[in-house]
């Protein structure tokens, strides 16, 4: 196993000392806040130079000392409305752009031609292998343009304290950069690693067999590697449901963390937000990086921690023990029966049984022919912060009194919209951050008094991946619908293994309720065929409209 590098042997002598030559190339000012475009000079590749592109914003009247790296995901670039918001908040911020030559895009880092796969455009295999060593890698320029716009701060006049925010790619970016460089806090947005692992589900019994490529990429560039070497708190959002970030996987990163920073540390997680963050997740950021980059008094709680158990009467429960220090404002616990993909896995809010000073016990309502059961808990506390503890599985044995039957209701309106996600992600700002929970999945009151599930985000739901609603073979998908104006609702079957998509599209009267059935063979897909059967797969079923609706009474006949 040649050119194994690990965290420390890969960034021993990284050289981030040269002048970044900074250049201000334009700048405008607009809504109390100005926002400079910059060119840096990055690390000597040894044919050149990496000029590195960025942005810094700032607000004009009261140019905040304190500043946030902002770090994008590799597939995006400078973004003015996300920087806006984090000066609105507070702060001064630094944004780069680090995925290099992109179509149509005027401005971006140029990279020389030797590592001309820092480009994401052209990195072919960099970027998820190590064939070399893991400073051959599109990760290792990526870390390198984060080092120089450190760089740059620190001999900038007027910087205070410097924390980084990183979103999903940008997130493993944050990771190596707090490992190995000194900035006084971290936040990263869907980033845990174990990308080495990708496809392979914790839960799951199958183990991958790495090769010496695999063990390259995991010791040097998989942020995993990196936790153990953190020289500042942590805070870790991760939501739900997102293809691209293994959520199972998260808290195994986080109890890496380097013991000394590991107290000041904290995860949260967001259900139902299809890989967004929501409101409380959003909060959250802003007073962890009010407590350390701003040095104000932000009490951070310990997260729960859940026991499943049988309680005296034999009803399957789940245990939470929260930090005695705090003051629970609210708590709550999902569950999820069964399915080892975490990207399919339906979360359900679980209802409270016994409520004691820093104890409470709720059931999980399990079905009776359930194999495994998944829970984790959330508390909210009086000074807006929440925390959660990690995600608990136990295998089912036996029988318990509060074990359910099979249902064939999806969704009905007297429980809730617990059973939706969010479809779109647009809506969430630099389509990460949800700043309003009126976005959300919601019950709302239509015509004749009666109610229904909505969101301008449009629906989705895992459902029907969860054995207690998991359709037969010939079933058919039935629900009611009411729109405010005619207009049509589009519908959508996902598979999530292949991610071809089966749509079809029901024009519904305004005003009124109207009766919809959908057979399988309703759905086709762009070449015209048609979903075989509701129950081959894992599907993720979507509902859209362009008007305000309701949906309604949704279950397999």
């Amino acid at each position: 196993m040649s050119n194994i590098l690990t965290p420390v042997s890969l960034w021993k002598n990284f050289d981030d000392s040269l002048d970044t030559k900074a250049e201000t190339i334009n700048e405008k000012s607009f809504d109390g806040i100005k926002i400079e475009y910059l060119n840096l000079y990055g690390r000597d590749t040894g044919d050149g130079r990496v000029k590195i592109y960025a942005a810094f914003a700032t607000n004009t009247a009261a140019p905040a000392d304190d500043v946030v790296i902002l770090l994008p995901d590799s597939s995006c670039t400078v973004d003015e409305q996300l920087m806006k918001y984090f000066v609105r908040c507070g702060y001064s911020v630094l944004m780069p752009d680090y995925r290099g030559k992109w179509k149509d895009t005027e401005n971006y880092t140029v990279y020389p031609e030797s590592v001309k796969y820092a480009n994401l455009a052209e990195c072919g295999r960099r970027k998820d292998f190590a064939d070399d060593d893991a400073s051959k890698t599109s990760w290792y320029e990526w870390v390198a343009v984060a080092r120089y716009c450190l760089s740059f701060l620190k001999n900038r006049e007027g910087t205070g304290k410097i924390g980084v925010v990183g979103i999903r790619d940008g997130g493993e970016i944050g990771w190596k950069l707090a490992a190995t460089a000194d900035i006084t806090c971290l936040v990263t947005v869907c980033a845990a690693g174990w990308k080495t692992y990708t496809g392979y589900y914790k839960f799951g019994s199958q183990e991958p067999q790495f090769d010496d490529e695999r063990y390259r990429f995991m010791a040097g560039i998989d942020s995993q590697a990196y936790a153990p070497f953190v020289r500042c708190p942590v805070l870790m959002l991760c939501s739900t449901n997102d293809e691209r970030f293994d959520y199972d996987r998260a808290y195994d990163t986080f109890s890496r963390i380097n013991e000394k920073y590991a107290g000041d540390s904290v995860i949260t997680y967001s259900v139902h937000c299809n890989g967004c963050i929501n409101v409380e997740g959003t909060k959250d950021m802003f007073l962890f990086l009010d407590k350390f980059v701003r040095e104000r008094h932000v009490f951070l709680p310990k997260p729960a921690v859940i026991t499943v158990m049988a309680d005296e009467e034999q009803n399957l429960i789940a245990r939470a023990e929260f930090d005695p220090q705090g003051i629970p404002e609210e708590v709550g616990m999902f569950m999820a029966e069964d399915c080892i993909d975490p990207t399919a896995r339906e979360w359900v809010a679980v209802p409270l049984k016994k409520s004691e000073e820093n104890t409470r016990d709720f059931y999980l309502n399990i079905y009776e022919k359930a194999s495994s059961v998944f829970a984790f808990c959330y508390a909210r506390y009086t000074n807006g912060f929440t925390v959660w503890s990690r995600i608990t599985v136990r295998k089912i044995s036996g029988k318990f009194r509060n074990m359910k039957k099979k249902c064939r209701v999806l969704f009905s309106a007297k429980n809730d919209a617990d059973s939706f996600s969010i479809a779109d992600r647009s809506f969430a700002l630099g389509g990460i951050f949800l700043t309003s929970d009126a976005v959300l999945p919601q019950v709302v009151e239509k015509g004749n008094g009666l109610k229904g599930a909505y969101s301008v985000c449009g629906l989705m739901t895992f459902r029907g991946n969860s054995p207690c609603y998991a359709p037969d073979d010939d079933s058919i998908l039935k629900l009611d619908v009411f729109c405010d104006n005619p207009a049509d609702v589009n519908f959508c079957m996902e598979d999530m293994d292949s991610g071809t998509k089966y749509r079809t599209s029901v024009h519904i009267a305004g005003g009124i309720w109207q009766n919809v059935l959908l057979e399988s063979k309703n759905f086709k897909n762009d070449q015209g065929m048609h979903l075989a059967a509701f129950n081959k797969g894992k599907l993720r079923f979507t509902i859209m409209c362009g008007e305000q609706y309701a949906i309604n009474n949704v279950m397999w006949l």
